[in-house]
């Protein structure tokens, strides 16, 4: 077995024909040129801690991108969480012992940044190995357990390279605002790579809200671009007010539908372009989808079809991947996403795809989300965010799937677990699937002559105490919600007593995040209804 020869380039000879223009813009009145970053970047190095691994948890993108590269320069790794949470970080410090977190927070950090902090160093640039391990991204766990993804400065630049092509910005001087965060591999690429190997600008803004990125891109020049995520897109269309001009839209995340994609760019009367690509593949391929449905690879990069696999190569891919997608490819390998392999389905000979089933149900209007799922019938059933009847959502599916694919459960719900870039987490979903199952189903019980709470309790005329009804209530509530407690009773209406021996039923709504109403039943009669006031037990927290 051969080792491998590292490759060395030098940051500054790279960056030499771009090193005294604009990287960053920091403010309106302060801009922050490439040969400054690095400055920057190579002062830090010499005084992070002697360890492996840095956690970059920096909140400010210039900060991020300045430790990012000083964590290199270094020759430590960077680790990328894909969310910020108590667990998420514990479990990352276990797996990788020998790091320390990084951060612009001087809470919870071992090595806090900030700008008062920064120095320029006047040392040469130091030579970088091009193949070693630059970062480590974990995907976002929407399939299960986080994969950690390594990637090095040599995939990073080719991919950039490529994208910088297909929208020909390699030297254009365009102010790029991102809503992504730094931590995602979209947010890394576009933000920082793609800025870094072209001459456009970095906002160092991450404006959140659709009025402070509307008013954000008022601010800048004329010549810029909008790199967020279609759940954002979605609000921000769907906001009043003018929009300033952009060149154009970046999306990537979820494919979008057409009409959604139309309505965007009528809206904010800009074209939008979406990305396609993964954690594993950085983004390999795009298209403009009120023009076409069809992808294009970047120049170079090939998906082929090979014994039934789909296999990616070419370009920044080192090796080639094989994908876990299945694809329709065209004479001109251009390509259309059919779906998951794992979300093919098939019921009564027909089959579907649920990413295009999760698109018809998002069509629908008055729905803010929704997905399927497969029950456990083998039949399909849907969670929809949404205030419209039921009745109504299957009248406007019907008019769009096949009859054998329509939810026979559909159950409405305040919000879906997604992460900050509204991609679906599997497990946090599955438990919202079990506990609106659960809540659906009325559980039965009944109160025997012999239980000790009829003592005494009206003697020759025994009923069962409120206060019993109520706690048959409170265990069933705790079983649908274990990881939350009971706060207070806010109301409860006793309207029929209850004797021994009766067998009775409790159902239970959830009203709001926090409000949980109950109903108890003999037969077709109430007995009892109110509201619990539930929240998260101490200790548990929700990304």
């Amino acid at each position: 077995m051969t080792s491998r020869i590292p490759e060395y380039i030098s940051l500054c000879d790279t960056l030499q024909n771009t090193l005294n223009s604009a990287f960053c813009v920091y403010s309106k009145e302060t801009t922050i040129c490439r040969a400054d970053l690095l400055a920057h970047a190579i002062a830090l190095s010499e005084n992070l801690p002697a360890k492996s691994y840095a956690i970059n948890l920096c909140q400010d993108r210039y900060l991020f991108i300045v430790a990012y590269l000083a964590v290199c320069l270094r020759q430590q790794t960077s680790l990328l969480p894909s969310n910020q949470s108590a667990k998420t970080l514990a479990d990352l410090t276990a797996s990788y012992p020998n790091s320390y977190a990084l951060s612009d927070d001087k809470l919870g950090s071992d090595f806090y940044l900030s700008y008062d902090l920064l120095e320029k160093s006047t040392q040469p640039c130091p030579l970088i190995d091009i193949d070693r391990p630059l970062s480590i991204s974990f995907t976002s766990g929407s399939t299960g357990k986080p994969k950690a993804i390594i990637k090095t400065w040599r995939e990073f630049q080719k991919s950039a390279e490529l994208a910088l092509q297909r929208f020909e910005l390699q030297n254009q001087a365009i102010t790029l605002l991102s809503t992504v965060p730094m931590q995602h591999m979209y947010g890394l690429e576009t933000s920082f790579f793609w800025v870094l190997f072209s001459r456009m600008k970095l906002h160092n803004s991450r404006p959140f809200y659709p009025e402070d990125i509307r008013t954000t891109l008022a601010d800048l020049p004329a010549e810029k671009i909008l790199v967020s995520t279609p759940r954002h897109l979605k609000i921000c269309s769907q906001t009043q007010g003018q929009w300033s001009t952009i060149k154009f839209i970046l999306s990537s995340t979820a494919p979008m539908d057409g009409t959604l994609t139309q309505q965007i760019e009528k809206n904010l009367n800009a074209p939008l372009f979406e990305l396609f690509g993964s954690t594993e593949t950085l983004s390999f391929a795009s298209r403009q989808t009120s023009k076409s449905a069809h992808w294009q690879p970047y120049t170079s990069i090939q998906l082929k079809q090979n014994n039934g696999q789909f296999v990616l190569q070419g370009g920044h891919i080192i090796k080639p991947l094989i994908l876990d997608d299945t694809f329709e490819i065209d004479d001109k390998g251009d390509f259309n996403l059919l779906g998951r392999s794992a979300d093919l389905i098939k019921i009564a000979g027909k089959r579907a795809s649920l990413h295009e089933l999760n698109q018809q149900l998002a069509s629908v209007s008055g729905i803010e989300d929704g997905v399927f799922f497969l029950s456990k019938n083998e039949r399909l059933s849907a969670l929809v965010v949404s205030k419209l009847p039921k009745k109504t959502i299957i009248k406007h599916l019907r008019l769009a799937i096949d009859e054998v694919f329509l939810p026979r459960a559909l159950y409405t719900v305040f919000t879906l677990p997604r992460n900050n870039m509204g991609k679906l987490l599997k497990t946090e979903l599955e438990h919202l699937i079990q506990t609106q199952q659960m809540l659906a189903t009325k559980q039965y019980y009944c109160i025997p002559a012999t239980h000790p709470c009829f003592a005494g309790h009206f003697p020759n005329n025994p009923i069962v105490p409120g206060v019993v009804l109520l706690t048959y209530v409170q265990h069933q509530l705790l079983a649908a919600f274990p990881n939350n407690r009971i706060c207070t009773l806010t109301q409860a209406k006793f309207l029929h007593p209850l004797l021994p021996d009766q067998e009775f039923s409790v159902s239970l709504t959830q009203s709001s995040a926090h409000n949980i109403k109950f109903t108890c039943m003999r037969g077709s009669e109430t007995l009892v209804t109110g509201t619990f006031i539930i929240a998260a037990k101490e200790g548990q927290s929700h990304d």
